[in-house]
């Protein structure tokens, strides 16, 4: 085995699980690709989501969270009726972060569902 291989073996192995981060207004969300096999399809679905987010109960069928922090804009008075005067108001908030591979198992269920 060349030095090549065995360098492109382990920066493979060290890269994953790959994260990818997607968003619908204010909330947001992890699609995780754990094997270089699902990282088109998590990139698929991370668009589709955030296009698509009231399709999928993705607190369901998280396997963890993470934290962020979000800060509402003074463009909506209506959102900003908590803040002091000009003062953005931050928010902290949890993501899930959900596996590629129960996202498609739940697609699979729905397109078995429907031939059924």
């Amino acid at each position: 085995m060349d030095k090549l291989t065995l360098f492109s073996k382990r920066k493979t192995k060290n890269t994953f699980p790959l994260d990818f981060y997607g968003e619908d207004g204010s909330w947001r969300f992890i699609i995780r690709a754990d094997r270089p096999s699902e990282v088109v399809d998590a990139m698929y679905w991370r668009a589709y989501i955030s296009c698509h987010r009231k399709e999928f109960d993705l607190l369901h069928i998280a396997t963890g969270k993470f934290n962020y922090k979000y800060n509402y804009s003074s463009y909506d008075s209506s959102e900003l009726h908590y803040a002091s005067g000009s003062d953005a108001l931050r928010v902290n908030m949890m993501g899930p972060i959900v596996p590629i591979s129960a996202i498609l198992e739940k697609v699979k269920e729905r397109a078995d569902k429907a031939t059924a």
